[in-house]
């Protein structure tokens, strides 16, 4: 795995902030965290984007997570405790890798278990960014979509590399990867992508108002955002943004409250399988 890292540039960086303090990481990736989740709205308050445009940000942030999510699939290392039983097995090459077809035992190398469990995850979440996203499309383009390639290329190479960078100082750096294993890692993305558009989707149904006859979507009448000053979703793009954010950043430091590093290794986990 060591090619992989150096061409996606994570080792170096990986080495450079290995001796970082636990804190100092934690506060690190989330004023990025939060900086990247800035850049909607300054479109918004330019008056170049609206909430039809930062709806498809966030669909755009889920490509990010799942390229990255990936990545970690191909490098993690920990172990992945077995139902009904007190051990998990290390996944470290060149030591095989037990797993479950029909209950019955199947030893693989580790290699050909990440590269296995890291396809499945490219055509399971694949397919559920598909879906999620047809659903976030038509919200956007019924509330407004007055968003560039460009702009939408921009934010999304702004969250990739976030999530990047996030990825290299706590997976890397500090140990993450060593601490889970290759089932833990997979299912990494999902709670955190259910909890923030669920209520992403449904604060935007809340202050956008239901769907008028025409396929539009209007503020709800009588709402405080409801001025013709602040414009037509100016401010609901602002409360958008303020929701997930906070949101965001609260899963994040729950993601990384451990430190992985002062961790003790698994000693009994990391033993190769005696032959039989």
């Amino acid at each position: 795995m060591g090619v992989l890292l150096r061409v996606l540039g994570l080792q170096a960086l990986a080495v450079l902030v290995g001796t970082m303090p636990a804190r100092t990481a934690r506060v690190l990736t989330l004023v990025m965290l939060v900086g990247a989740n800035l850049f909607p709205l300054v479109a918004l308050l330019t008056g170049a984007w609206g909430a039809g445009d930062v709806l498809v940000t966030y669909w755009l942030e889920n490509v990010a997570v799942g390229i990255w999510q990936v990545v970690k699939l191909l490098t993690a290392q920990g172990t992945d405790v077995v139902a009904g039983s007190g051990a998990g097995q290390a996944l470290t090459d060149p030591r095989t890798v037990t797993a479950h077809v029909n209950g019955r035992p199947v030893q693989l190398a580790g290699s050909v278990a990440r590269v296995f469990v890291a396809g499945f995850f490219v055509v399971h979440y694949g397919l559920f960014t598909v879906v999620h996203g047809v659903f976030t499309f038509v919200l956007a383009h019924r509330s407004g979509i007055s968003g560039s390639v460009r702009s939408f290329t921009l934010v999304f190479l702004v969250l990739f590399l976030s999530h990047g960078l996030s990825t290299a100082i706590h997976w890397f750096a500090r140990g993450e990867r060593r601490a889970n294993g290759l089932m833990a890692t997979m299912k990494q993305p999902y709670g955190r992508i259910f909890v923030l558009h669920l209520a992403v989707i449904g604060s935007f149904f809340l202050v956008m108002g239901p769907l008028s006859t025409d396929g539009s979507v209007s503020l709800v009448p009588g709402s405080p955002l409801d001025t013709a000053a602040a414009g037509p979703s100016v401010l609901p793009g602002i409360l958008l943004i303020a929701l997930k954010t906070a949101l965001d950043a609260g899963l994040h430091l729950r993601a990384h409250r451990q430190d992985p590093v002062s961790a003790p290794a698994p000693v009994a986990a990391m033993t190769p399988p005696s032959a039989t």
